[in-house]
């Protein structure tokens, strides 16, 4: 992939996210429906409201749907105190706050496109630790991750946020320095839940973060401890130029991380 192959990526994705989101009135609120995609493979959608304690400010809030889902589907992050644990090191990695069941942010004019930004990749994070309450997935598949690279002596750092070209930032789960003349930056998203809408979810401001940081290579590590990774999803993540990591696979990406 050259750069004109990045910048069309770029252009294309950006056009699918204007044209994807749907705005309606909701009381003294906007609520914004977005393209990305939960785990039931419905719209995320958030609200954006004046703030009533801060004028010139805005509130952004989730109204409670992603964690109401959660517990509607059996898992109940709030009642856990390993699952709350988990939650609010997510929520602090993106700098979103809790009230009750609500996810929310609040921003000025100038931070809005971020804030908005990082509550949408919150949502998704969010969402994905509905597999932690499965029998199948043992802890939290980030955990894993972070076990496996220390079992390799593989240094990296976690819960990054990088800007992009854009300006917005983007988390990565993990990033792997460059080693001079040997291998580049590498990033590191984990997916509990290997599924298409969650790829699109993963892959969400890659090409922006990519067009700030020509070197860096996006290694994508998907759990497949209970079901095998579909070629769709292969394809979607080779597609974005990035390398899809099978959880059973992990090893035979180890030298090439190390180095």
């Amino acid at each position: 992939m050259n750069l004109d192959q990045a910048q069309d990526i770029i252009d294309g994705y950006a056009a699918w996210w204007r044209d994807g989101i749907i705005a309606t009135q909701a009381g003294d609120a906007v609520q914004l429906v977005c393209p990305m995609l939960n785990r039931n493979n419905d719209h995320m959608s958030f609200c954006i409201a004046d703030s009533p304690n801060q004028s010139g400010e805005f509130v952004l809030t989730d109204m409670g749907a992603t964690l109401g889902d959660l517990a509607f589907s059996g898992c109940d992050i709030l009642g856990s105190a390993s699952r709350l644990s988990k939650l609010q090191q997510t929520l602090n990695s993106f700098g979103i706050k809790l009230e009750g069941e609500e996810l929310y942010a609040q921003a000025d004019i100038n931070s809005l496109f971020i804030r908005m930004n990082m509550l949408m990749q919150c949502m998704a994070s969010v969402d994905d630790l509905f597999y932690t309450a499965r029998d199948s997935v043992k802890g939290y598949f980030a955990d894993d991750v972070a076990g496996w690279l220390d079992s390799q002596s593989i240094r990296y750092t976690e819960n990054l946020l990088l800007s992009g070209k854009s300006g917005l930032q983007t988390k990565f789960d993990f990033v792997i320095p460059k080693t001079k003349s040997v291998a580049p930056e590498r990033l590191v998203k984990t997916i509990g839940n290997p599924s298409e809408s969650s790829v699109k979810n993963a892959l969400f401001g890659w090409s922006d973060v990519q067009s700030a940081r020509e070197s860096s290579q996006l290694y994508i590590f998907l759990n497949d401890s209970s079901a095998k990774v579909s070629s769709s999803i292969v394809r979607a993540c080779t597609a974005y130029g990035t390398v899809p990591v099978p959880w059973s696979s992990a090893d035979e990406y180890a030298e090439l991380l190390a180095a």
